[in-house]
């Protein structure tokens, strides 16, 4: 393997809520450590913590196990189904970014790369004043999209990338999902090749649909992997060719 330089990691975030951050994160990381990186995980904030569903981050944690504390993978876990800034306050709590932002290094420094997931879009709250974008800029990494394949990912994805773009963050691709059973028509081709032409951006891959994920995740892991462009997906994280 050898290194084509910065970034070695990406933060991961998507069009909205739902598009599928978790299961792409998780799918990046087994690539990538298939392909001899060892590379590291983060949630920095998860919302909607037991609600009889798994979070986020145990899930991600399962798939890409690393012999750090939890904390310093999911600094924040709050409790509202809410965006982090409404979560916070709920629970009387302010999010402190430094405290991200020494988690994040610690673990940098512990792994070859890194995906963070970020949560919901690039414009929710953290807290008074800053936005998702803001943590991105401080944690100096570019970006890839999760985006819907289908019908209204157009207009979504196109205001995703305008904003980052207008805040001079870098993208290295876009990485589709069907995180919903797709209908039997084309418009999902369609959405893709549209969005990859308006934007200019380099197609990371389309995730198919993995009925009753995370939970069938060693049943669709390998049909999910086979649909990333590793050879893309390593130059994105700084490496430029596979050993």
């Amino acid at each position: 393997m050898s290194s084509a330089g910065t970034p070695r990691g990406l933060f991961v975030t998507a069009t909205d809520t739902g598009a599928g951050k978790t299961i792409a994160t998780g799918v990046l990381a087994v690539c990538l450590r298939a392909h001899g990186l060892n590379a590291g995980v983060m949630k920095p904030i998860e919302t909607g913590i037991g609600v009889g569903v798994l979070p986020d981050s145990d899930w991600l944690i399962s798939v890409a196990p690393s012999a750090v504390p939890r904390d310093m993978i999911a600094p924040y876990r709050l409790q509202a189904p809410a965006a982090p800034l409404i979560a916070a306050e709920a629970e009387d709590l302010m999010i402190d970014v430094q405290r991200i932002v020494s988690a994040y290094e610690a673990l940098a420094s512990r792994h070859d790369c890194m995906l963070i997931e970020g949560v919901g879009g690039v414009m929710v709250p953290l807290s008074p004043g800053f936005l998702v974008t803001d943590l991105i800029h401080l944690l100096r990494l570019p970006v890839l999209i999760v985006a819907r394949s289908g019908l209204g990912s157009i207009n979504h994805t196109l205001l995703t990338v305008e904003c980052l773009r207008h805040r001079d963050i870098p993208i290295v691709g876009v990485l589709f999902n069907n995180p919903t059973a797709p209908p039997d028509n084309a418009d999902r081709h369609d959405t893709i090749r549209t969005i990859l032409r308006w934007t200019g951006l380099r197609l990371i891959g389309e995730l198919p649909y993995g009925h009753g994920l995370p939970q069938t995740w060693d049943r669709e892991r390998s049909r999910l992997m086979a649909h990333i462009d590793i050879q893309a997906l390593l130059e994105s994280v700084g490496f430029r060719t596979m050993a």
